[in-house]
């Protein structure tokens, strides 16, 4: 694979991170991820304004935006591929020596890009996944798409050995989100998601969510779903931008109606691709 970092694009084994980059030593970066329909980048710029706050919470001085789209499809050239993609941008604050928790404010970013062939996952779409609850650990600026990750590994990890796609957090007796998704509910006709805070991911498939259901009548609200009685809805799904709308069917072994995705969830799918193809 071909990558680009810092300017140079480099068969990844070829790319070399200094052990002080202080991405290596504290996680100190942000990161975003994007993909394209249609061979254009979908939502570039809510992804690109979501990636200015991430940097801009953790005060980074990043300001190359206009290159990235440019990166981001020269990486796709560079690898050869010819359908559509994903790609993934990682900024760290740079290379500072010694190791210290303080920083120098004018230290040079790092900056690296890869674009990846999208796996397929209609079976996932079509059929529903399985997810796991997990106690929210993690820290308390889940709003910034920061790269220290550990917490959401460990989740997802657990998810992964029990067979599931998803873990999906709760913070006291509340739904937050997903390891790597936002999570929705569904009860009497009405869509439900825990409203944005600290801890929560300002997803864009989340946004564009809530503007399909505006647009066709669907209610849809931000209210906190209470893990004691989150049995009582009776749909869920799943969203994030490779996640894109997939329902669950199974919470910790526990099956959601008759096993099969919803019939709100379903509409909510195609509205979605309908989207996707005006986009």
């Amino acid at each position: 694979m071909i990558a680009y970092y810092n300017g140079d694009y480099l068969p990844v084994e070829k790319i070399s991170v200094s052990p002080f980059d202080r991405g290596f030593l504290f996680s100190d970066g942000v990161y975003e991820a994007l993909r394209t329909y249609n061979k254009k980048l979908f939502m570039l710029q809510k992804h690109l304004d979501r990636l200015k706050y991430s940097l801009e919470q953790t005060g980074i001085n990043f300001s190359e935006f206009d290159k990235l789209e440019e990166i981001i499809f020269t990486c796709a050239q560079k690898n050869n591929i010819s359908q559509d993609f994903s790609t993934y941008i990682q900024i760290t604050r740079g290379v500072s020596f010694p190791r210290t928790h303080h920083y120098n404010q004018q230290i040079k970013p790092n900056l690296f890009v890869y674009s990846t062939e999208l796996k397929n996952r209609e079976r996932e779409l079509s059929e529903g996944v399985s997810v796991i609850l997990e106690r929210d650990v993690r820290w308390n600026r889940c709003d910034i798409k920061s790269i220290s990750l550990l917490p959401n590994v460990m989740a997802n990890q657990n998810a992964f050995i029990k067979g599931c796609y998803e873990a999906v957090f709760y913070r006291d007796n509340f739904i937050t989100e997903g390891s790597h998704t936002n999570f929705f509910a569904i009860k009497d006709g009405k869509v439900i998601t825990a409203p944005l805070s600290n801890f929560i991911l300002n997803g864009v498939t989340r946004k564009i969510v809530f503007s399909i259901c505006n647009e066709n009548n669907i209610p849809i609200e931000e209210e906190y779903i209470p893990l004691t009685d989150l049995f009582n809805y009776e749909e869920f799904f799943l969203t994030g931008t490779t996640t894109e709308i997939t329902p669950v069917i199974n919470i910790d072994g526990n099956i959601i109606g008759n096993g099969q995705p919803g019939k709100l969830t379903k509409k909510i799918q195609k509205l979605f691709y309908d989207f996707v193809e005006r986009f």
